[in-house]
């Protein structure tokens, strides 16, 4: 007996133990002499790789502990406090207390804050903590983003959550109010990157290590996977702009503070390395894209410690609104890396509407690892995923969190699970893909569409009735095929389209294919419209065709990325061209070679390059899903083959093409279009080149809005497109009363088109048909400016327009053109 009773002691100790250690600590840290919580406070386990943060009510979990440990609650302002776990088992909840600001005495200088020279400093030395100018880094992050819609306060309680989501309903504290909100889970995602830089030469890597998307409406999660790794994107206030929603937020200690920001030295404080100033963030102007908060820099090193930043409601982003970010870095050690990095914000739905999504992204930064180079070949591909991202398991999950998942959470995910099995969901997911795809599902291995194609009139056709589709990676993952077949009740001609595609590799992309096409349409157009989803395309279908050619073609092709953002693409075409309008025959006084049926035989190579861009890498594409500041490069080279294939005509043609995002600071920024093309021979019509006139009522950057169609043709020409969107305080819109506290903001530009026909390429009379006459551009060039609003209704972009050259044109001076688009 006296045996067993010790054992009996030890068992029931270890009992006590396991059940303490999985029994999770949950409490509230609070200011001792307010009893306001505090947000974000460090809570470090000391055995523990990485701190928990407390959240918005100042409330944090620990679950991974030893009985053993001891816990410190940090918080700059604030004394540090240590507890022990036993403790902590008794109470959770902690008070920090005020610590002693120690501001030294400070000469005032007549014109000089002495705010100044801490920021002035900060930005002098920020570039020692850019990971892009170490020789050498590599880190690794986790991101955990949470999407929820929100229950807007209202007093009629029909706008409110149904009972039919009342069992799915969660509850946020949100930093506009004190009490909690409902809200409606809707996605959670987990992402693991690795990410190495390198500044000799500067290159940089993105790998995706793992993925886990849970989500209403999610049906492809390998291609949200990738959006949600570009939202997820490492930013560092060491820059001078941060780019979040396709804008340039100016950093608190960018070389350019001064132009943007006035500060306040509120305090100092000693930490445990030393003396660290709290400055005050204000704005110029509330309507830059600027922050206001508070930042902490050490003395010493003159890093950041902490800073907390709030959007001004005066920016007013078009959909976003509260965007905050809070970052927290090591006390004892300057980094270029965060511990923790939260930012948060709502997106608002269209008016009318009292739906807000509120998206909240935590991420943790480890495993910090300097002067460790990689060959040269390790960066060929800039953003790479692993092959296993998607297939981890749950164990693996568990293992990299930094910390462990609380019930809440846990909760949530079975809810969004459950939300997505509801009926209506899934109908308005489908609805929405239709849209937003242009194809819609028939069954799991066929797509039908693009549903634009489906049905137009012209005076060719007269009514056209088109089936089309295109099959999915169920139905082979390499194989792609899609076409379609068409009928118009007026030429009562059938018409038809096939691509076959082998898609070899998706990463570095590589395929091969051939099409065949036999269908009618403009010269000049390229027919082969399947794999486009454009409104504006199918508009070139109604109405009168401009030079209408029956166009045989078939084609194939071979595609290659040979290395990250460098592809080219080589076609061999032959295509037989005969005009569905009348022209003079062979022997006629009036017989013009430029409207004859001809055969084309002629090779194409397409090189792209588009650099810094991630891209998205679905099952029939790959696309760019993240904006850069560097050119997008093209170029294009035919040549036509006499003889081969019974090929009528030599040729040669070249096609440049740049296209770049360009910063103005506090004037917002601008995109340019530029192009540039010549044909060296004498070729038929459909060969030259003709300028994208637009006689529909939709606005286009990459044409000429003012420019009937056909109306010029070219053998050589340069053409330059300006497209300006003004932000901040120096928008007109921010300056009106009317418009300041709406979201619509001032877009202005222009296009200019230099060219010429050369005599050998100029018909020899006039086409009985009005409409059927083209010209060449004269001496001057053609010109036009344009000056708008966007965001109107938060989707809505409208122009004014007026042509500044050929004024003689059939076509007004002046118009009124709208476009969609989603901008923040």
């Amino acid at each position: 007996m006296r045996r067993i009773i010790p054992f009996l002691f030890v068992l029931f100790n270890a009992v006590s133990v396991w059940a303490q250690t999985n029994s999770p600590i949950k409490g509230k840290v609070v200011d001792s002499e307010t009893q306001k919580p505090l947000d974000f406070v460090t809570v470090h386990l000391y055995k523990a790789k990485v701190p928990v943060f407390t959240d918005e009510a100042g409330k944090y979990e620990l679950r991974n502990y030893s009985i053993s440990d001891s816990v410190t609650f940090t918080l700059l302002g604030y004394k540090p406090l240590t507890k022990t776990i036993r403790q902590l088992q008794q109470n959770g909840d902690i008070g920090l207390e005020r610590q002693s600001y120690v501001i030294q005495e400070i000469v005032v200088r007549p014109k000089e804050n002495p705010a100044f020279k801490i920021v002035r400093a900060a930005a002098r030395n920020k570039h020692k903590y850019l990971p892009e100018n170490q020789p050498a880094v590599q880190f690794e992050t986790y991101t955990l983003m949470k999407g929820s819609i929100l229950e807007r306060e209202a007093k009629d309680t029909k706008k409110g959550f149904s009972k039919r989501y009342a069992p799915y309903l969660d509850s946020l504290t949100l930093a506009e109010g004190n009490g909690r909100t409902a809200s409606l889970p809707i996605f959670q995602s987990e992402t693991v990157k690795e990410t190495y830089f390198t500044s000799d030469p500067n290159r940089s890597k993105e790998v995706l290590v793992a993925s886990k998307v849970v989500g209403v409406g999610i049906e492809k999660e390998a291609q949200l996977a990738q959006l949600l790794n570009a939202q997820a994107e490492h930013f560092s206030l060491y820059q001078n702009f941060m780019r979040m929603f396709d804008k340039d937020f100016v950093s608190p200690i960018a070389n350019q503070w001064s132009n943007y920001y006035d500060y306040d030295l509120e305090d100092s404080v000693e930490s445990e390395s030393g003396k660290v100033y709290r400055l005050k963030i204000i704005p110029k102007r509330p309507q830059d894209l600027t922050f206001e908060g508070y930042m902490w820099i050490a003395d010493s090193s003159f890093s950041l410690r902490r800073i907390e930043l709030k959007m001004n409601k005066d920016v007013g982003l078009n959909f976003v609104s509260d965007l905050q970010i809070v970052q927290a870095w090591d006390a004892k050690n300057p980094s270029m890396l965060p511990l923790s990095s939260k930012r948060k914000f709502q997106i608002s739905g269209l008016p009318g509407t009292d739906v807000r999504l509120y998206v909240e992204t935590t991420t943790t930064y480890t495993d910090l690892v300097l002067g460790e180079p990689k060959d040269s070949e390790f960066y060929a591909l800039s953003h790479t995923i692993s092959d296993s991202a998607l297939k981890h398991k749950e164990s693996f999950w568990q293992e990299v969190r930094p910390y462990e998942f609380s019930q809440e959470e846990v909760k949530r995910v079975e809810a969004i699970k459950q939300i997505n099995k509801l009926p209506e969901i899934q109908s308005a997911v489908k609805l929405i893909r239709i849209v937003v795809e242009g194809h819609m599902p028939i069954n799991d291995k066929f797509e039908w569409g693009p549903v634009f194609g489906a049905y137009v009139f012209n005076k060719v056709e007269g009514h056209r009735f088109q089936f089309g589709g295109r099959t999915t990676e169920f139905f082979h993952p390499n194989w792609i095929l899609n076409g379609y077949a068409a009928y118009g009740t007026h030429d009562k001609n059938f018409k038809s389209l096939l691509n076959v595609r082998y898609v070899a590799d998706r990463e570095q992309w590589t395929e091969w294919g051939v099409s065949y096409l036999n269908d009618v349409g403009p010269a000049t157009m390229d027919l082969n419209n399947t794999r486009v989803n454009s409104l504006f395309f199918s508009a070139f279908r109604w109405g009168k065709l401009n030079f209408p050619y029956q166009q045989e073609r078939i084609q194939m092709w071979a595609e290659r990325e040979w290395f990250q953002a460098f592809r080219q693409k080589i076609t061999l075409r032959h295509t037989n061209f005969v005009p569905d309008f009348e022209v003079a025959g062979v022997g006629s006084e009036d017989y013009d070679s430029k409207f004859s049926p001809f055969r084309s035989t002629d090779v194409t190579l397409n090189i792209t390059y588009t650099p810094d861009r991630k891209m998205l890498i679905r099952h029939h594409e790959k696309i760019a899903i993240s904006n850069s500041n560097s050119p997008i490069i093209g170029l294009e080279l035919s040549a036509g083959i006499s003889g081969m294939l019974n090929s009528d005509l030599n040729y040669q043609q070249v096609t440049l093409s740049v296209d770049q995002r360009v910063r103005a600071g506090i004037l917002g920024y601008g995109r340019y279009y530029f192009r540039a093309g010549k044909t060296f021979s004498k070729v038929p019509l459909p060969l030259l080149q003709v300028p994208v006139g637009n006689e529909t009522p939709f606005f286009i950057l990459h044409g000429y809005n003012l420019m009937p169609f056909f109306a010029f043709a070219t053998d050589e020409y340069l053409s330059l497109r300006y497209d300006h969107h003004f932000e901040g305080a120096f928008s007109l819109t921010n300056r009106l009363p009317l418009l300041r506290n709406t979201r619509v903001r001032l877009v202005a530009g222009g296009a200019i088109l230099y060219g010429s026909l050369s005599d050998r390429n100029k018909p020899s009379y006039d086409a009985p048909d009005e409409d059927l006459n083209f010209r060449g551009l004269g001496k001057d060039p053609y010109a036009e400016v344009n000056v708008g609003l966007k965001n109107i209704f938060q989707l809505v972009r409208i122009d004014v327009i007026h042509r500044l050259t050929y004024r003689n044109l059939d076509a007004p001076l002046w118009g009124v053109k709208m476009s969609l688009s989603v901008n923040p």
